[in-house]
């Protein structure tokens, strides 16, 4: 449960930030706070990270904004 306003705004902000930073990044950052097992709080503190140390253009630039290819298989009759 979120217990202030504060609290709230930097999850909005953090959220939109992993969001913007496209599906990889949604998809890195549930995997981390599931394993971690972080409460609110780690949440929080990690996205502030991510919003401080990671841009949509680095993302971009680095490819990592995306999931790689999937992998071909061949498909017989």
């Amino acid at each position: 449960m979120i217990s202030s306003v504060n609290d709230t705004l930097r999850l909005q902000r953090g959220a939109q930030h992993v969001h913007d930073l496209g599906p990889r990044a949604v998809a890195e950052m549930v995997a981390h706070v599931a394993s971690e097992g972080l409460d609110l709080t780690g949440a929080l503190d990690l996205m502030d990270r991510w919003r401080a140390g990671l841009s949509v253009e680095m993302m971009a630039a680095a490819r990592g904004d995306r999931f790689p290819p999937r992998p071909l298989h061949e498909v017989t009759a």
